[in-house]
């Protein structure tokens, strides 16, 4: 262990022994561990998906291992000791207490792996900074990470490098391939560009040569005014890549925590960092307005020229402030605040008549305003969205649906038809997932977090420390303001952000309280606590075990699918059983291996995998659906029925679930018909005629701004393959007039055209116009020579009457 030694009344110093550098070399690892942990998730789209979060985990668990070894070496056995711990661990928690009665157990253990990562990298984040120098560090980890992120935004936009919708209608979405949670993830690393900005100017706050010039060079270029310009620079991409997000929600909620965090700035702080803004804002704002101007026109040389000038723009700006400052221009800002403010009014006031007198002289400008409402429909779609996931939580108020359940189950709730695997509010969905007590958990995490950030600012007097603190919550409250319109937060890279905050907070507040503590240390030997040691070593293979399965089970499932693909029906079966075996918890891969024996001809074990589908996705239209093609397949028109009605009942604004339910009665009146059970038969397409009825009543139930909203689908009517099969019922009840006319709508369409054609030659022959009939049955088997074995048993089947 190192030795302290003291020297009169001065601090204790920290010497160095051979054993002291071993271990400072575990933490270095752990450290930097982190610190690539921290940089790389937002360039694996934003450590949204599965295969990526799994593979983190596996990398947080090893790095947690490294930290418990450095903590093992120091005789520290502390592993929780704060609320915000306590909180942070509650989150994993409360989600595999949900997970016992999910909706969706896949969906389930998908969300546990997720938050056990969040309380990982946040104890790793709150263990391993030991001064100020490790936060800045990790801050420099973010603000690069971002900076690449921006330069990923415009780079795909211009087509120098390919980023899956990284680019789509004019907004730069990067590589979160969705433009709000970037916008969120760019601002709060706005703030913290903002801190180093400033931080950089002032030696007093750790300026990193405190005056040192550059030999020969002029004394502008000292190495803190030359980091200014770096940061101005990265400050400038930050802002414009947000500006070219076109986030209305992003953009709201930044102004909004920025007027906070001007306020808040300790003194001398404000005027800088306003002047800053200001002098990055203009060429940001010019820049990305011409460059997705020049994209659109398919300039992509032009397009980075604009980039090009805003960020000389932006340095010229940045040789201005520091002229300024120089000449002392913040002291005589200070000292004329009045005149300022009243001449910042006036200026606002003439450029609003300016701007007012030429709309008035640009009529179809004018109208194009008047009629852009802020994308006023995603305000209006999403409070339909909040007030279905709140009927989802009244439903299971204490634990919640599990992790996954407004995926699973939001088509049984949804006001009208809608395509949203999110909640768009992150705080509702996880009280849908995790009910009230998940709720308490996350007001917890953020009164916790409040807390101790306003314990660290007043703790101490330093302003540099105060400025720190200061800009950490901004940024977490960043973060955080905006998860409550959108769910950005379902982005792992987003959420591990605002995690590394939360334990910088946590770590300053440590600092802090031992800093104010003695470095008295027992002079007796303290053994290692080994006990310790090994219950990470075992914690930390425990998760990495359970991780490595479930993306074992995607690699299997991965090469299923390829061997499913080239008709190899045995390898893809071998690898779907190895998938489940790794990943019992994954309702899809039953379902794939359904599809499986399906074209094997083994409806039996299709059945048996069908059901166990069903047990883990309780809430899936498409689970029932095939347990219902299972049993159509098997001749069990009963189970088919019930199954198909299934369907339908929980995603009733899905016309595809009333298409398959008329054909499951048409194929079940059918069997009942060649059985002999003609009264069977006749319930059967009596109840097939009632499905149109039951479109039209549940369309009938819409009010006009859910018509209005209605977009991802055309309005649920009756399809062509549901007249199709309305037609069939309506030739064997006897209504043949009625029969032809929905056998003739199907007609209309290429997918049921061939089968709708059959039926009106069978019909035609019934009627006795046997050359209509033979003319119609070539055309029919043309299209559906699969049905030439059929044709004369069908059209020899009995009526109904």
């Amino acid at each position: 262990m190192p030795k302290v030694i003291a020297k009169g009344k001065k601090k204790a110093v920290m010497v160095k022994t051979p054993e002291s550098d071993q271990w400072g070399i575990v933490h270095t690892i752990a450290f930097w561990g982190l610190a690539i942990l921290l940089f790389l998730p937002p360039y694996f789209r934003g450590l949204f998906f599965q295969p990526e979060q799994e593979r983190a985990l596996i990398l947080a668990a090893v790095i947690f291992w490294f930290a418990w070894l450095w903590k093992w070496s120091k005789r520290d056995k502390e592993f929780l000791s704060h609320p915000l711990d306590f909180f942070i661990l509650a989150f994993p928690v409360v989600y595999i207490i949900s997970a016992f009665q999910a909706a969706n157990y896949g969906l389930a253990v998908d969300e546990v792996v997720k938050t056990t990562l969040y309380f990982l990298v946040y104890w790793l984040v709150s263990r391993l900074l030991k001064d100020e120098k490790d936060v800045v560090t990790l801050l420099h980890v973010l603000y690069i990470s971002a900076i690449g992120v921006a330069l990923a935004g415009l780079a795909t936009a211009t087509g120098i490098t390919h980023i899956k919708d990284g680019f789509l209608n004019g907004r730069i979405y990067s590589s979160f391939q969705y433009p709000n949670a970037l916008a969120s993830y760019l601002a709060a690393v706005m703030f913290i560009g903002f801190y180093l900005w400033r931080r950089a100017g002032l030696p007093a706050l750790g300026g990193l040569a405190a005056g040192a010039t550059i030999k020969g060079v002029t004394s502008w270029l000292n190495f803190d005014s030359l980091n200014q310009y770096l940061y101005a620079a990265g400050n400038f991409l930050l802002l414009a890549v947000l500006l070219g997000t076109k986030s209305n929600g992003g953009f709201l909620v930044f102004f909004i925590v920025l007027i906070l965090f001007i306020i808040g700035l300790p003194k001398g702080n404000k005027i800088p960092v306003i002047i800053h803004f200001i002098l990055i804002g203009i060429p940001s704002f010019l820049a990305i307005w011409r460059f997705l101007t020049a994209v659109a026109g398919d300039k992509m040389d032009l397009a980075w020229l604009w980039v090009f000038v805003g960020l000389a723009l932006a340095l010229a700006g940045q040789k201005l402030y520091v002229l300024g400052e120089n000449r002392r221009l913040v002291d005589w800002i200070n000292n004329h605040r009045v005149q300022l403010i009243i001449g910042a009014i006036i200026s606002i006031v003439l450029a609003g008549i300016l701007v007012y007198v030429i709309l008035s002289g640009n009529a179809e400008l004018f109208e194009k305003i008047k009629t852009y409402h802020f994308r006023l429909r995603d305000v209006t779609e999403r409070f339909y969205f909040f007030n279905d996931a709140i009927r989802m939580i009244r439903d299971r108020p204490l634990l919640g649906w599990a992790g996954g359940g407004w995926q699973e189950a939001y088509r049984s709730y949804q006001s009208y038809l809608y395509d949203s695997n999110q909640v768009h509010s992150y705080y509702l969905q996880v009280g849908v997932e995790t009910g009230i007590l998940g709720i308490v958990v996350v007001l917890g995490i953020w009164a916790s977090f409040l807390l101790a950030a306003h314990r660290a600012f007043h703790g101490q007097q330093n302003e540099g420390h105060r400025l720190l603190v200061w800009i950490i919550t901004i940024a977490a409250l960043s973060i955080g303001l905006h998860a409550v319109i959108d769910f950005d937060l379902s982005l792992s890279a987003l959420f591990l952000v605002l995690c590394s905050l939360f334990g910088m907070v946590r770590s300053i507040e440590k600092m802090m309280r031992q800093s104010g503590e003695s470095l008295k240390r027992s002079k007796s030997y303290i053994p290692p606590n080994n006990a310790i040691l090994i219950g990470a070593s075992v914690l930390s293979v425990l998760i990495v075990f359970f991780a490595g399965s479930l993306a074992m089970a995607g690699n299997y499932a991965s090469q299923a699918g390829k061997y499913i693909q080239a008709q190899n029906f045995n390898k893809g079966s071998e690898y779907l059983q190895k998938a489940i075996s790794d990943n019992p918890f994954k309702a899809d891969y039953h379902s794939n291996l359904v599809l499986v024996y399906q074209r094997q001809g083994k409806y039996e074990e299709g059945l048996a995998e069908a059901q166990k589908a069903i047990d883990k996705s309780k809430y899936s239209a498409l689970r029932y659906a095939d347990m219902a093609s299972l049993f159509i397949n098997t001749k069990k028109s009963a189970e088919s029925i019930t199954y198909a009605g299934k369907a339908v009942q929980l995603a009733p604004y899905q016309v595809q679930w009333y298409e398959f339910m008329t054909r499951a009665y048409f194929i079940a009146g059918i069997n009942e018909l060649i059985a002999g059970n003609k009264d069977m038969s006749r319930q059967y397409f009596d109840n097939l005629l009632q499905v149109p009825v039951t479109i039209e009543e549940k369309m009938a139930g819409l009010n006009e701004v859910q018509k209005r909203l209605w977009n991802v689908a055309p309005y649920m009517t009756s399809t062509p393959a549901i007249s199709l099969n309305v037609g069939i019922a309506q030739y064997f009840l006897g209504d043949w007039q009625s029969a032809e006319t929905n056998l003739q709508k199907a007609g209309g369409d290429d997918n049921t055209k061939g089968e709708a054609l059959l039926w009106l030659s069978i019909l035609r022959g019934k009627q006795g116009k046997d050359a209509e009939a033979k003319e119609l049955s070539e055309q029919a088997l043309t299209l559906v020579p699969q049905y030439k074995e059929q044709y004369q048993g069908l059209s020899q089947l009995p009526l109904i009457k």
